[in-house]
């Protein structure tokens, strides 16, 4: 660009008014510049913009940038979470074994070492624990749910382990796994979204004895890292009849989930439920969760239909209802009227 004076008046005699509009216009426009940023293929120059508007070092990208803060953690949270054993885990999933399986020293413990082999069934060979440590390393490494046997078999054996667990729990979740330390801290289980399992934790703990033992039974079942259905779902139903029990016809000894709709279905106005009815009955509605319940266990008994024994999803929405019933019999939002 050629530099041309500007006299007082403006540039050739230019009106002042106009002149002092330029100036302005030329104090707020980009002064274009190069800068070498890193892509995935190498260095590489774009046209970044600095904005002048009177503020000195106030300044913005323009197009050319490839990473905008806080898309990480955008991506981080549509990603699904990760099943077995993922290559970003494995190292640091190894790296806790290892420190598990070593004393307070930098040596092996010999006894958690032939303890983990007797529970994992397999033979660790030789007398170094050096030597047995590779060798389970390797034993992982041929198949990737070794690794997750492995772990769960130390947490079954050790637990919480000076704070080892909660390490362990931290590191699933930053890998984004699929599964999670139960709380108790002896086992592995399927991820769920947060808030989900609080609320059937808090079914448990206010319940307290058989109904809270087995509604905890239910969830290891259903939500474990190899599901037992069918036995979830009866523990599911065992909850709630022991949580309803005392509500619901107590003078029968022989009590069932069956015989409690039985005896609600014959004279409802009987019970009462916390909630005012509206154009919906409070104990119809408890009444159909229950009904829901017991219908719903195809593997219960036999009969000219064959029977089949429930699938995963199936089990764990009766955990999920059973945990509803559960929480409604031991606060008393059910009761004789």
């Amino acid at each position: 660009m050629a530099l041309v004076k500007e006299t007082e008046g403006g540039r050739g005699g230019e009106r002042p008014e106009a002149a002092c509009a330029r100036r302005a216009a030329r104090r707020r426009r980009a002064l274009i510049h190069k800068s070498q940023i890193r892509q995935n293929d190498g260095w590489r120059w774009v046209t970044c913009a600095t904005w002048v508007d009177g503020v000195v070092g106030a300044s913005a990208y323009a197009l050319g940038v490839a990473w905008r803060p806080g898309q990480r953690k955008a991506q981080r949270a549509l990603e699904d979470p990760y099943v077995d054993v993922p290559e970003h885990l494995r190292q640091p999933l190894w790296n806790w074994i290892d420190g598990s399986l070593r004393m307070a020293s930098d040596f092996y413990d010999a006894q958690r070492i032939e303890f983990l082999a007797v529970d994992l069934r397999t033979h660790l060979p030789g007398s170094s624990t050096v030597r047995q440590a590779t060798y389970l390393l390797g034993w992982c490494n041929e198949n990737k749910t070794r690794m997750l046997d492995v772990v769960e078999a130390l947490l079954e054996r050790h637990g919480w382990d000076s704070g080892r667990g909660p390490e362990l729990e931290d590191l699933l979740v930053r890998a984004n796994s699929a599964y999670a330390v139960s709380a108790n801290w002896d086992s592995l289980e399927e991820r769920v979204a947060p808030g989900v399992k609080e609320l059937v934790q808090e079914a448990i703990d206010a319940s307290g004895g058989s109904a809270g033992d087995h509604l905890a039974n239910a969830w290891n079942e259903a939500y474990g890292r190899r599901p037992d259905p069918v036995k979830a779902y009866s523990e599911a139903i065992k909850a709630v009849e022991a949580a309803m029990a005392k509500h619901v016809s107590p003078q029968n000894g022989k009590q069932t989930l069956g015989t409690m709709i039985r005896d609600i279905a014959a004279k409802p106005v009987k019970w009462e439920f916390v909630i005012a009815d509206g154009s919906v009955s409070g104990v119809e509605t408890l009444l159909g969760m229950m009904r829901m319940l017991w219908d719903g266990q195809t593997s219960r008994h036999g009969g000219v239909n064959p029977t089949r024994d429930e699938t995963t999803d199936e089990s764990r929405a009766a955990v999920h209802l059973a945990a509803a019933l559960v929480q409604f019999g031991v606060s008393g939002a059910l009761k004789l009227a």
